[in-house]
């Protein structure tokens, strides 16, 4: 747990699996450009699997070594449009909306640090009304290394002018917490979403709310 006299001057969060449970939206998409090529349809674990890479090289690096340039590109843009579709079925996790709210109303700097590609990020954000929500957004397209390589969240703490400790990361993968820790961040679990949970334990995180609610009033006592 944190120390009481903490108070955070910025907030950054990872996207997928924290703001939005987008995980059925990738298997779906994933599958719509995998399964015509190689026959089969994968489940959310063998999709996770793949995670990490931004959502272009995710798929290039799957795909058969005999696939022609035509092909790729065609199921690369069969993923974008499957996604598209599946962001209707999506909805932000439960008090996410209200948090965020709460830390605009209060004028806390938030960032956003995704894997997840600038083509895919934006198109999600705007879905949701979120394209000016959040101050600095740095995907996976901008960055030479992935979560859990500092970078990312360093660089939002950067160009949101705050010093790396000031700041909390909220996610909920172990390379959230690993970038977090690495950045010397206090990192913060998205206990709400529990795919990774197994992993996590190990990792002594600072802070694991199970809830966005829960999160909220810890913000609540820590800038009073």
């Amino acid at each position: 747990m944190t120390d009481a006299s903490f108070r955070p001057l910025a907030v950054l969060f990872d996207l997928d699996g924290t703001l939005l449970d987008t995980f059925p939206a990738v298997t779906r998409a994933w599958n719509a450009a995998m399964e015509p090529i190689l026959g089969r349809a994968f489940d959310p674990i063998e999709v996770a699997a793949h995670f990490g890479p931004p959502d272009e090289p995710m798929l290039l690096a799957a795909f058969p070594d005999s696939l022609s340039a035509s092909e790729r590109e065609a199921a690369i843009e069969r993923y974008f449009a499957e996604y598209c579709l599946a962001l209707a079925q999506i909805k932000p996790f439960e008090g996410i909306e209200s948090l965020l709210d709460w830390l605009g109303a209060r004028a806390l700097p938030m960032g956003i640090v995704t894997g997840k590609g600038r083509r895919a990020t934006d198109v999600t954000l705007a879905h949701f009304g979120w394209t000016d929500r959040f101050e600095w957004v740095v995907t996976g397209s901008e960055v030479a290394l992935p979560k859990p390589d500092p970078e990312g969240v360093r660089r939002v703490a950067r160009e949101l002018h705050m010093e790396a400790a000031n700041c909390v990361f909220i996610g909920d993968s172990p390379a959230d917490i690993g970038a977090a820790q690495n950045a010397g961040m206090l990192s913060v679990v998205a206990g709400w979403h529990d795919f990774y949970l197994e992993e996590l334990r190990h990792l002594s995180p600072d802070f694991w709310p199970q809830s966005p609610f829960e999160l909220q009033r810890w913000f609540e006592a820590h800038l009073q």
